[in-house]
């Protein structure tokens, strides 16, 4: 127990005093760097996975100046993430071994430059996971982290209206497909719906917390005006879900329910009559965001009547798909190979006129590409992830709000997935990743904290 005490105490304490200007600076540093990263066509093209690459190693340079010089440890340790450092090595040593040369064999990629760049992205993520995970361990800096985020995405919902309300264009530009959808600075309008999908569940995530603690004085955090956070909440909210529609992305709008409900699994007061206040301004909001819905989503509904055709391809697709796999079932065709390998199967009814870069499914695409083995790296990380953010111990509203999030934006990828690629666009992958490791950073933070005030030898009980 004693032992036990000692780990909560130093992570509280590697939590608050491991360079705290540092890190603030950092911590902006990964904002902009959130901020930016979707304005080229969501980053999804090699120039800008290079580019990406190269920033990210600078956020990585500056945290380990900034480390080297404190002399103290790394705040959240690798032995403190269970199983996700095994799982990412061993990803990143099977696609370094599909672009080996073996000695009279072929490579066991069928596309080795799309390999390698697939490493280099996965270690983008691997690395900025880190960081943010670093960043995110002080509470105050993990929820500053979450309102800017969800400025930053208001920001973009609003500019992707001003976009489709003025000409539908994309940056000025005449854009040359998914007409009369917002797509914002995004071409296909189904990635840019699971971007705003994290958007919709920080929002509503945090007009819930906010919302309890202005109904409740239980709440240890002071709040300057909390009714001026519920408003601001509502209205991110708001702007997020009307854009959300406009999109016209069914599965977007369905991911974004599953994670709203997620959160509001997560967020429903103990006490009654906060219980009673939060339903009835809850309806309220609901009301305002069902305004904004009929406002924006006449095309949507319009695609909802006409689903057979577009489902019936889909299906063809995935048969073909799990043909493919079948073809190589525990090497795979290589990282980033869809596209060439799929040609080995591709045929009707399933269109012959277009190409087929992508499974429309994150997993088949990844049992295809990596095998029955490798491909399910990524699931068992994002698995491990979620199992540690529901195990995190209860508290406030707000002290749960990152975690809260993270099963949220978790969710939502995780059904997206199912059914589209929006994780394969970099982008929406790098937030995927930013708000996930804010969400762990808390969890592991609130769950060490909690092992302290539970141990007796503290006397803190």
């Amino acid at each position: 127990m004693a032992a036990r005490s000692s780990r909560g105490s130093a992570t509280r304490r590697r939590a608050r005093g491991f360079q705290p200007l540092s890190n603030t600076v950092l911590g902006w540093l990964v904002l902009i760097f959130l901020s930016l990263v979707p304005l080229p066509l969501g980053s999804n093209r090699p120039l800008f996975w290079a580019v990406n690459a190269g920033l990210v190693s600078i956020l990585g340079l500056v945290f380990g100046i900034a480390w080297l010089a404190s002399g103290e440890g790394l705040r959240v340790r690798m032995r403190d993430i269970g199983l996700l450092p095994w799982a990412f090595g061993a990803l990143c040593v099977y696609l370094l071994v599909q672009v080996l040369p073996l000695p009279g064999q072929p490579f066991l990629s069928d596309a080795p430059g799309a390999t390698l760049l697939m490493l280099l992205r996965t270690l983008t993520y691997g690395v900025f996971f880190f960081i943010v995970l670093q960043v995110s361990l002080n509470p105050e800096r993990a929820h500053h982290l979450l309102n800017m985020a969800l400025a930053v995405l208001t920001a973009h919902a609003i500019l992707a209206l001003a976009m489709l309300r003025s000409g539908d264009t994309l940056l000025g530009y005449d854009k040359v497909a998914y007409l009369g959808s917002a797509t914002g600075t995004f071409i296909n309008r189904n990635s840019f719906a699971t971007f705003l999908a994290f958007g919709c569940v920080l929002a509503f995530a945090k007009l819930l917390a906010d919302l309890q603690h202005a109904l409740s004085e239980r709440d240890p955090y002071d709040l300057d005006r909390p009714w001026l956070h519920v408003s601001l909440a509502a209205f991110a909210f708001a702007a997020l879900a009307g854009t959300i529609v406009a999109t016209q992305s069914r599965m977007g709008v369905a991911a974004a329910l599953v994670g709203m409900l997620v959160v509001a699994a997560r967020s429903i007061p103990s006490v009654r009559i906060a219980r009673v206040s939060a339903v009835i301004v809850a309806t309220g909001v609901v009301a305002l965001v069902g305004f904004v819905v009929v406002l924006n989503g006449g095309g949507l509904l319009e695609r909802l009547f006409y689903t057979d055709q577009s489902w019936a391809e889909r299906l063809d697709l995935y048969r073909q798909v799990v043909e493919l796999i079948g073809i190589r079932p525990f090497t795979g065709f290589g990282g980033g190979s869809f596209q060439l390998a799929f040609q080995q199967v591709h045929q009707p009814p399933l269109g012959v006129d277009r190409v087929w870069d992508k499974a429309h499914n994150s997993y088949l695409t990844l049992l295809s590409e990596l095998g029955l083995v490798a491909g399910l790296l990524i699931p068992l990380m994002l698995l491990t992830i979620g199992w540690m953010l529901a195990r995190a111990p209860g508290g406030s509203a707000r002290e749960r709000l990152p975690v809260t999030v993270a099963l949220g934006v978790l969710a939502v990828g995780a059904s997206h997935s199912l059914v589209d690629f929006s994780l394969e666009i970099q982008a929406v992958t790098l937030w995927f990743v930013a708000l996930l490791a804010c969400g762990l950073a808390q969890a592991l933070y609130l769950a060490t904290s909690r092992s302290a005030l539970d141990d007796p030898d503290t006397g803190s009980r």
